[in-house]
Formats: structure tokens, C-alpha cells, sequence
């Protein structure tokens, strides 16, 4: 998959625990995700329509502590949030 929706893909990561965030902005939505009460990281997603490209994916993997295909699975929902939480546990990011 080279493109992905951004209404879909916000509402995907706010039902993996991602919430927005206190950081708006004008063009973009960012969300963040916390684990124990604990910021994690965050990501943004623009408002517009336009799909996500591949270049923004990778740049949304990357704020998101995944590979790119991880990434797509964590939108696309074969990634639950309990599986989420497990790479970035093995990733020592829930220190």
C-alpha cells in the first residue's frame, strides 16, 4: 500500500490510544500516544483530504517508533494497541 487515508488513519490511531493533543495547529491534528500515564510520542496528520503519500508515512513510522510496514498495520488494524505497546516495549521506549 503506497497511500493511506488521513480520516481513517486518525480515527484508527485514536482507537489505538493515541489522543490529541494539547499542540494544535492550523493544518495539521497531532496526536499522542501515552502508555501508564506517560507521554510516549507524538505524530501529526494533516486536516486536508489528500491522501498520505509514502514520503509522509515513513515520516509518520518514524515519530510513531515503528518500520514502515509496522506502521501500515498499526492503521490498518492487524497491529492492536496491546501489540503496539509490545514493540515499543521491546524497543525500550516504556523505560
Amino acid at each position: 500500500m503506497s497511500v493511506l487515508d488521513p480520516k481513517k488513519t486518525y480515527k484508527n490511531l485514536k482507537k489505538k490510544g493515541f489522543v490529541d493533543s494539547i499542540n494544535k495547529s492550523s493544518d495539521h491534528k497531532w496526536v499522542d500516544f501515552f502508555y501508564d500515564d506517560k507521554y510516549v510520542l507524538s505524530t501529526k496528520i494533516s486536516h486536508g483530504n489528500k491522501d498520505i503519500d509514502k514520503h509522509l508515512i515513513k515520516q509518520m513510522s518514524f515519530q510513531c517508533k515503528l518500520d514502515k510496514n509496522e506502521f501500515i498495520d498499526l492503521v490498518n488494524c492487524p497491529l492492536s494497541r496491546e501489540d503496539y505497546i509490545q514493540l515499543l516495549n521491546q524497543k525500550g521506549l516504556l523505560d
